[in-house]
This record gives C-alpha cells, sequence and structure tokens, in this order.
C-alpha cells in the first residue's frame, strides 16, 4: 500500500462519496449474489421474537447476556422478518459509518490511507459484515485504540462493552495496559463498563445464563473454516468418503472422521500456546516505559490475530475483527516517522487480501467445502487454505513486529530484530 508524503488537506466529499458508493454494492451484492448471508439475522429475529415465552435465560444461551439486549434494538423498528432485516444491516451500517468518521477525525479531518483501508476492507469481507454482530466489536476494537492516547477511560469503556458483547476483548485490556500513561483510568473503566454489565447479566439472567457461552464453546467441534481443519478439508478434497460435513447442534459446520480427535487436542495445545505469546508480548509492553502508538497498535492487533489463529472455530465474520484496529493503527503510522511506514502498508496489503479470500471462502465457493458442489470442492478448499496460511503467515509477522516495537530503544529498525539487545 503506497502512502502519501503527507494527509490529503479536506476530503470529505470524497470520503462520503467512496463510503456510499461501496456500501452501496454491498447492498446490491447482499440482494443478488450473496443472498445466504442472512440466515443468522432471521435466526436473531426467531429467538428474539420468542423472548417472551423463552425468557432470557433460554434465548441465545451460545453469547452473552448484553448480546441479547443488543439483537433487540431492531425488533424496535417492528416485528416483521423483513423489518427485523432491514433494521439490523442499517445498524451495522451506522457502526461502519461511526468508525469511518472517527478516523477521518482523527487524521485531523482529512482522508487518509487509514480511512481508505478501513472502506476497502469492509467492502473485501463482504456483505456479511452488515449480517453478522462481529462489526460491534471491531468498531469499539478500533475506537479504543484511536481513544488510546488522549482517553484512557474511553478506551477501557469501550473495551468493557465489547468484552461484554464478545468476551475475547477482555484480552485487550492487557494489552492497553501496556502503556503505563493513563492506565489507571483505563483499567478502572474497564471494571466498572464489564464487570458492571457482568454483575447485570446475572442480576437479569442467572448464573447459569452468565457461563453458558463459554460452556458453548468448549462443546465445539472442528468447524470447517477453521485452520486446525484445513490438513483433513484438504484431505477431504481428494477424497470424501472418508470425511463427512455436517450442521452439528452448535450450529456451525464441523467436519467429522479420521483425525478430528487430535487435531482438537493440538488446537487446545494452541491456545494455551498462544495466550502464553500474548502474556509474552503484554509483559514487554509493561518493561517499556514509553510504549509508542505504532507499539501499542501491533501488540492490539497481535492479540487479536493470535486469538483468531489458534482458535478451533473461525467464521469468515471473525476476520471482521482485525480491520478496526489495523485501521487505527495506519493511523498512528506517521508518528514513528518514516522507518514504520512499509512495514505497516505491507500488513494492510496482507490484510486486504486476506479480506478477498474471506469473501470467496464464505459465501461465494461454500458449497464445495459442504460438498454440494462436487467441481468447485478442489477450488474452494485451496482458496481457504491460502486463507488460512496467509492468516497464519500474518500473524507471526504482527508478532514479530509488536515484539520488536515494544522494545526499550524505540530506535531499533523493523528489519533489526536480530540486533534487538533486550531478550526479554
Amino acid at each position: 500500500m503506497v502512502d502519501d508524503p503527507q494527509p490529503r488537506r479536506g476530503g470529505a466529499p470524497a470520503v462520503i462519496g467512496l463510503w456510499v458508493l461501496t456500501r452501496a454494492l454491498s447492498m446490491v451484492i447482499l440482494a443478488t449474489a450473496e443472498r445466504l448471508v442472512v440466515g443468522d439475522v432471521f435466526y436473531y429475529w426467531r429467538k428474539v421474537s420468542a423472548l417472551a415465552e423463552a425468557g432470557l435465560p433460554g434465548t441465545l444461551r451460545e453469547y452473552p447476556t448484553p448480546v441479547v439486549w443488543f439483537l433487540s434494538i431492531p425488533q424496535l423498528g417492528g416485528g416483521s422478518r423483513t423489518g427485523y432485516l432491514i433494521a439490523f444491516v442499517v445498524l451495522m451500517l451506522a457502526l461502519d459509518a461511526v468508525l469511518t468518521y472517527a478516523l477521518w477525525r482523527g487524521a485531523g479531518r482529512r482522508r487518509d490511507r487509514a480511512i481508505d483501508f478501513w472502506i476497502a476492507y469492509v467492502f473485501l469481507v463482504g456483505p456479511l459484515c452488515y449480517t453478522r454482530f462481529d462489526m460491534v466489536p471491531a468498531v469499539l476494537a478500533g475506537g479504543a485504540l484511536l481513544a488510546a492516547r488522549r482517553r484512557p477511560w474511553l478506551t477501557g469503556a469501550l473495551t468493557g462493552l465489547g468484552a461484554a458483547i464478545k468476551l475475547w476483548p477482555a484480552l485487550l485490556a492487557g494489552a492497553f495496559a501496556a502503556r503505563r500513561a493513563g492506565r489507571g483510568q483505563m483499567l478502572c473503566a474497564f471494571v466498572v463498563v464489564g464487570f458492571g454489565l457482568a454483575a447485570l447479566s446475572l442480576v437479569t439472567g442467572g448464573a447459569s445464563r452468565l457461563f453458558s457461552p463459554l460452556t458453548w464453546q468448549s462443546g465445539r467441534g472442528l468447524q470447517i473454516e477453521s485452520v486446525w481443519a484445513t490438513p483433513l478439508m484438504v484431505a477431504r478434497a481428494f477424497d470424501p468418503a472418508r470425511w463427512t460435513v455436517r450442521y452439528s447442534t452448535f450450529q456451525a459446520y464441523e467436519v467429522f472422521g479420521p483425525g478430528v480427535s487430535a487435531l482438537l487436542v493440538v488446537s487446545t495445545a494452541a491456545t494455551v500456546l498462544g495466550l502464553l505469546v500474548t502474556v509474552a508480548l503484554f509483559v514487554r509492553g509493561y518493561r517499556n516505559p514509553g510504549v509508542t502508538a505504532v507499539g501499542l497498535g501491533l501488540l492490539v492487533l497481535a492479540t487479536i490475530a493470535i486469538t483468531t489463529i489458534t482458535n478451533k472455530t473461525l467464521s469468515p465474520q471473525y476476520l471482521l475483527w482485525l480491520g478496526g484496529p489495523a485501521a487505527a493503527l495506519l493511523l498512528s503510522r506517521r508518528s514513528e516517522g518514516p522507518r514504520w511506514h512499509r512495514v505497516l502498508g505491507r500488513l494492510a496489503v496482507q490484510l486486504l487480501v486476506l479480506a478477498l479470500l474471506t469473501q470467496l471462502t464464505y459465501p461465494l465457493l461454500y458449497n464445495g467445502l459442504l460438498g454440494r458442489a462436487p467441481a468447485l470442492a478442489v477450488v474452494s478448499t485451496v482458496v481457504t487454505a491460502l486463507r488460512n496460511l496467509s492468516l497464519l503467515v500474518l500473524t507471526v509477522e504482527v508478532c514479530r513486529y509488536a515484539w520488536l516495537a515494544l522494545a526499550r530503544d524505540s530506535a531499533v529498525e523493523p528489519g533489526a530484530v536480530e540486533q534487538d539487545p533486550d531478550p526479554a
């Protein structure tokens, strides 16, 4: 991604025009080629519509309780299924627009490559972005990173809200705490919002409902798009009789057959290892009295990438989580001088390729993975494998650069990892 020597002044009409054009194209694609991605929204509608009968403890138990409250918002526009779908998509578009505006404000009310990246990234992931609520944690994480330098209390509040919605953003509190300035404010706001919503969830839904998302996640199998399912899915493309793909009780397509149990064990071990790597990065950040904006951004991005890649589940919308923080990270690139421009530009290009491969994986080539289109089986499997390999490479690179950027010597060059004097 080529960077401008200076950000372009103004540029609001161009930003608005680009956003409107790409989002309108996304809506056309949603209404034509990718209509199947609305299935989850209809599922939310059925559950929310039956909330009065099932009660909060029996509604959407796979998600944290605040998700039920959030998913009830589109229901305010009317009780029909179509009305709920329209309201849901409009709500996701609004969140998308909010982060676009925040990036524009953060760039000094100028058009910036960070804004272009966010607009392109969401477009390349596809209309799926507007039919899942993963736009929420993506926008919250991006907003938290944007606010980290001047409003640490807002960073903590947004992170706590993200944790209440999707759980994994709780790890980001550890990343944001690496910056000493405003650490107390950030952690206090995180505890008040995050634990406050947890307490409210306990009071309204009970203990069983509070912990049901964790038990649900632990019981899930090997999702076909996950990194750990890749070897079996590649083998299945050439020998479909040995492995089957079924829609499980956990509302996801999982692979069954030889090697699944072993790879589930491997994924658990990888999750533990990923957590250790994440903690090591946190410790390195804590030991640095002057964590830079780029160092903090890379730490946040590394935390999300590790969480995404080590899991036994990897739904396509999870890739959206990386987009918000990556855009905020790009916005901070000039604060470090020119040496980080090339690194962050390359990471941005890799993310855009990942976004496109994700839309190809789901929904465009998904029938090949499911075995419904034998002619597409090999192509869809290869594309998914390339996406997962690219995600693995990106994660390793982001961790490497985060480790470098968090060094005590802030003058260390991105290409000088071997000369890093601080082995901790």
